[in-house]
């Protein structure tokens, strides 16, 4: 098992090594003046996120429009309040995101073994992939029903 270390950010080298799956953890070498950026570490799983997130918000714009525009059927009141909470959550999933991939997660606590913390803020991840990919499945059936909505003629859109 890796000493734990107890100082450092969530950024450190140490936690992305953990990150990465490495279970050997290496200290920093002395006498090093390089500085470690604030956006050390895993970014990408991160970076995926703010992306599923901002295809959310394109696929809910989209929505708005089609449904806000001359002659379109009035969504039914689940969908109306349904496309203005998944717009609300994936604004700030994304802001969210794109903050820790820039900052990285906060450190962990002195006494916290940093497998435990690692576990934490990747099931925090899997939690939010899955909140927006299933947004995001509901989205695009809502896409495809209005795509595919045939009126027969000489019917009424607004019935």
């Amino acid at each position: 098992w890796p000493e734990p270390v107890h100082r450092g950010s969530a950024s450190s080298p140490q936690v992305a090594e953990l990150m990465a799956g490495n279970t050997r953890v290496r200290e920093p070498t002395k006498g090093s003046s390089r500085p470690v950026p604030l956006s050390a570490g895993m970014k990408w799983p991160w970076c995926i996120l703010a992306g599923m997130s901002a295809l959310n918000l394109a696929l809910a714009a989209y929505l708005f429009v089609v449904w806000t525009s001359p002659g379109a059927v009035v969504p039914a009141p689940d969908q109306q309040v349904g496309i203005l909470a998944f717009t609300g959550s994936a604004t700030v999933t994304m802001i969210a995101a794109l903050l820790l991939a820039y900052f990285g997660p906060p450190a962990p606590r002195r006494t916290q073994n940093l497998r435990i913390y690692v576990w934490k803020v990747w099931g925090f991840l899997l939690v939010l992939a899955t909140m927006q990919l299933t947004m995001q499945i509901q989205l695009w059936r809502w896409k495809f029903i209005e795509d595919h909505r045939v009126l027969m003629p000489g019917a009424h859109p607004e019935l």
